[in-house]
């Protein structure tokens, strides 16, 4: 996460540079000093930038006195994935402002729907300390879905409003099969279909918003257990049953009371031994939230998942 800040402020914020005055607060990082960050109202002389990593446990009051005493003069900007005790915003012994977990989901969400964050090649110091953070490294070119929740209202809505989430990129798999179905008369009708295996949800669906997709943030990236995916034996068949379609059929049939049209529907499966079947990884937007055993929260479905 603290990657994907640091290029989120390189972004947003004007004139950023690195803070070389001495050590920083304990239990605090200084990801650099800026004049100030537009998008999220902050105009200041110098504002001095600071991460708290995620953690179980609050931001308490005391804990942000001691910040201060050590604090640069100036605004410091607090960009918190731990949860923020209320009583922390009356502290007035120094200039600064915290933007809470959901404040940050909600800012560096927005980046990626726009765009904004995007994958670029890192150096090597980068990946080292990616690494050294127990990050994996970040995929390339790589697309990412949309969310279809949003993690601030999944919470209050679940009665957890206040705990600590952090943004991340869950793996799964997207299928692209050319091929034909075949119709009751022995037509053949030609035809190109997108498919989402999610190996989470543990579900095969046609995927018809293949034209928004974005290409996928520098965030943390995490994988399935193997025995999530479809084994190579059960592929083709779980494909053609997403593909498959029935239709009303159109024959006419003579009666004793007239003509009567046929209500049956017909079935219209894919020619499974013509098909040309590919697939590609694509990522799922999703928070860890940091309850006492941390949980993913998929971001299109909803629910919440070990790993």
């Amino acid at each position: 996460m603290e990657e994907a800040l640091r290029d989120l402020l390189r972004i947003k914020s004007v004139n950023l540079r690195t803070h070389n005055a001495g050590p920083a607060p304990h239990g605090f990082t200084c990801l650099g000093v800026a004049t100030s960050i537009p998008e999220i109202e902050i105009h200041s002389n110098e504002v001095f930038i600071w991460h708290a990593r995620a953690g179980i446990l609050p931001i308490t009051k005391s804990e942000i006195i001691r910040f201060g005493m050590d604090a640069p003069s100036g605004l410091n900007l607090i960009l918190s994935e731990r949860p923020v005790q209320s009583e922390c915003h009356s502290v007035d012994t120094f200039d600064f402002r915290i933007l809470e977990p959901e404040d940050i989901s909600l800012w560096v969400g927005k980046a990626v729907l726009s765009g904004d964050l995007i994958v670029t090649a890192k150096g090597e110091d980068d990946r080292a300390r990616m690494e050294q953070h127990g990050h994996k490294r970040p995929i390339e070119k790589m697309l990412v879905l949309k969310p279809s929740i949003e993690v601030k209202a999944w919470s209050v809505q679940r009665g957890m409003e206040g705990v600590s989430n952090t943004p991340v990129l869950i793996s799964a798999r997207l299928w692209t099969v050319l091929g034909e179905l075949q119709g009751p008369k022995g037509e053949n009708e030609s035809g190109v279909w997108t498919i989402l295996e999610d190996p989470w949800s543990k579900t095969v669906t046609l995927l018809n918003d293949i034209q928004n997709l974005q290409h996928a943030p520098i965030l943390r990236t995490i994988e399935p257990q193997d025995v999530n995916w479809l084994i190579p034996d059960r592929i083709n068949e779980e494909l053609a049953k997403v593909i498959e379609e029935r239709r009303r059929g159109n024959s006419r049939k003579s009666g004793v009371s007239g003509t009567v049209r046929s209500m049956l529907l017909q079935k219209w499966p894919l020619n499974s031994e013509r098909a040309i079947v590919s697939h590609s990884k694509i990522m799922i937007p999703g928070w860890v939230i940091h309850l006492e055993t941390e949980k993913i929260l998929h971001g299109r479905n909803g629910h919440l998942y070990d790993y």
